[in-house]
């Protein structure tokens, strides 16, 4: 019988051993056949014996050339269901891997490769302006490990990888800050200070629970000043710091209609009143809003015009800062919000549906804090408990 194995002579002389085989069908149905080359015939016969026995039990890994990128950009390109932002997202988290190992090929990726790759980004991974660089957080680098284990998942799926090494990497430890949010005194403090501001509606829906990118998406027509209702249906968010996207909400539970207090009516009713000025003052320099997309946006400049989203972060942080109340982030007014709903007994399961939230589990593992004020309270009911029991001999 022939061997399967031939030996072969280099154009420089050197002695090889080679053997083609089949290692399964191509997608139009045709046999795939594979040529390997060896430096000897022990690796040679060791490598045809495990291509046989893989074959026959189905774990096959065929060889690639396909690189780390390459696998990276298919997997982006089959999220076809995701957001614009999200997607922007998730392509400059990977980006992080591609731009270190994108040209590694796929099969020849290491755990080593990763755990140099944390050790490096965790110490100097984010750039600075031009010169200085800075680590990247913890939850960045497990973050972008959790979306390479999904486009690991995917080449294994296909038998490209036999294993998915992003799943080995030990994640850095994330330290896990409790959130600040105002007491009830402190956020009618802000209301207060912000009340005369042009965008006092802007800030007191904030206050309300609703998200950055709901407030700035919030349209006229999304309002029922007769009914006493906002509706959510789209958002304005940011990609990446540079970009500006309207969309829907990320879930069914985030378009959601909400009821208005008498006062916050009376200051929509305001609000409109002055924009009806404003355009007759501006004239024709006065946007009219996006056409199909819904109308003029509610929280606008003096000529009609949609704000930056970070421009109203950085006002939310000036006016607070102003009113010398403690710094918190704008998002976390809406944590304020849930927090205070809970101490005043609100049901979680109301809280989670007022907040535009997947599932109540999640409104209270995230968005209800303890307060100090609300734990002294707690304190000061135990002890005077305790003394009304013991006063009457039952401890």
């Amino acid at each position: 019988m022939t061997d399967p194995i031939r030996k072969i002579t280099t154009k420089a002389g050197e002695t090889r051993y080679r053997f083609i085989i089949d290692v399964g069908h191509r997608p139009d149905g045709k046999r795939d056949q594979r040529c390997y080359t060896f430096s000897t015939l022990k690796e040679a016969r060791a490598e045809r014996a495990k291509i046989i026995s893989d074959r026959s039990r189905g774990t096959l890994i065929k060889r690639t050339k396909i690189t780390l990128a390459t696998a990276i950009d298919t997997w982006l390109a089959g999220r076809r269901n995701l957001r614009p932002s999200t997607l922007r997202s998730y392509t400059d988290s990977l980006a992080l891997v591609k731009d270190r190992l994108g040209h590694v090929r796929l099969q020849d990726l290491t755990k080593a490769d990763l755990d140099k790759l944390v050790t490096e980004l965790l110490d100097h991974g984010r750039r600075v302006g031009n010169v200085q660089r800075a680590g990247l957080s913890p939850r960045s680098v497990n973050a972008m490990l959790t979306l390479l284990g999904s486009v690991l998942d995917v080449a294994a799926k296909d038998g490209l990888v036999a294993r998915n090494v992003a799943r080995m990497v030990e994640r850095p430890s994330q330290a896990k800050h409790e959130m600040r949010t105002w007491t009830a005194g402190e956020a009618a403090a802000f209301l207060e200070a912000v009340a005369t501001e042009r965008l006092s509606v802007a800030f007191q829906l904030s206050m309300y629970g609703l998200r950055r990118g709901e407030v700035l998406g919030l349209r006229w027509s999304d309002v029922d000043l007769e009914a006493k209702t906002i509706t959510i249906r789209i958002t304005r968010t940011l990609i990446a710091g540079t970009e500006v996207v309207e969309g829907e909400p990320k879930t069914e539970r985030g378009k959601r209609t909400l009821p208005l207090d008498g006062a916050l009516v009376a200051d929509l009713r305001s609000l409109k009143a002055r924009q009806a000025r404003e355009r007759l003052e501006a004239g024709q320099a006065y946007s009219e809003g996006c056409g199909g997309c819904g109308g003029a946006h509610l929280v606008v400049d003096e000529l009609g015009r949609p704000y930056r989203p970070e421009w109203y972060s950085d006002q939310f942080r000036n006016l607070a800062k102003d009113a010398g109340l403690p710094a918190i982030r704008l998002h976390d007014a809406r944590h304020t919000c849930g927090t205070l709903m809970h101490l005043r007994g609100v049901p979680t399961a109301v809280i989670s549906k007022w907040l535009g939230h997947a599932t109540a589990s999640f409104t209270m593992a995230t968005y209800v804090h303890s307060q100090d004020d609300a734990l002294a309270a707690a304190g000061a009911m135990y002890a005077t408990t305790i003394g009304q029991r013991a006063s009457q001999g039952e401890v």
